[in-house]
This record gives C-alpha cells, sequence and structure tokens, in this order.
C-alpha cells in the first residue's frame, strides 16, 4: 500500500520523500531512520493536508520536511527514554547518534536559510538543556 502512496503521490509529497532520501543520504547514520520513518508515515498518510499546509503557510516541501524532522528528532532525544538515555542527562550512543542527527537537520536548516544562526544556536542549546533535565 505505501508503494502505491508514493506513486501516485502529488509533486509536493514527492518533493518530501526526496528529500528524506537525500537527508537520509547526508545523516549517514541508522539514527535517522526513527525521525524519517515517522515523518514518511506522516506524510504518506496525509498527503492532501501535507499540500494544503505547505500553501498555506508558504513554504516550500525542504522548509517543512526538516522542520518536522527537527521537532520529532528534538521530542525522542529529550524524551528521557531508556532507548537513548544511561540515566539522567548523560545520553548512550544511540541517544548520541539521534543528537548527531538533530545537528545535522538543524545545520541544514541554516544552510538553506529556514532560521538564522542565532536560532540555530539557540535550538542546539535548548536541546542540550532539555537533556539534562531529562529523565
Amino acid at each position: 500500500m505505501k508503494f502505491l502512496r508514493k506513486r501516485f503521490a502529488s509533486k509536493e509529497v514527492k518533493a518530501a520523500l526526496g528529500i528524506l532520501d537525500e537527508l537520509d543520504y547526508i545523516c549517514d547514520s541508522p539514527a535517522f531512520q526513527l525521525p524519517r520513518k515517522v515523518v514518511e508515515s506522516a506524510i504518506l498518510e496525509q498527503q492532501e493536508k501535507f499540500s494544503i499546509a505547505l500553501k498555506e503557510q508558504g513554504i516550500t516541501p525542504r522548509q517543512k520536511v526538516y522542520t518536522m524532522l527537527e521537532w520529532i528528532a528534538g521530542d525522542y532525544v529529550t524524551s528521557g527514554s531508556s532507548n537513548f538515555f544511561v540515566y539522567r542527562g548523560l545520553l548512550n550512543p544511540a541517544g548520541e547518534a539521534l543528537l548527531n542527527v538533530y545537528d545535522v537537520i538543524i545545520d541544514q536548516m541554516r544552510r538553506i536559510d529556514c532560521i538564522s544562526e542565532e536560532q540555530a544556536q539557540k535550538q542546539k542549546s535548548d536541546v542540550r538543556d532539555r537533556i539534562k533535565e531529562s529523565c
């Protein structure tokens, strides 16, 4: 079914899926698969809503995908889950890998001027502060 959704997707959705592939290549990390699956499923299950959101918000598929990935990766890495933490405030290797993915996403958002340098540094700092408080 997923194949058919991809095959008959709108140009915005196909662009978004291509962006996920591109970022998967850039991140070059198995940790990227977790936020990718969440975002890809959301886009494929609500294709029309995704396309409408782009038009209403006046943003590109790249900006939307990066924003969605940033939210998901940030939520996971600050969740306090034992999947990502050794103990309070200390990430395990999987958590460190996901934090690196988060940083790559923020860097890519900065690269396309989706956010300013100050915003990028603040978001990275905020995530690290939330990690220290997690668990």
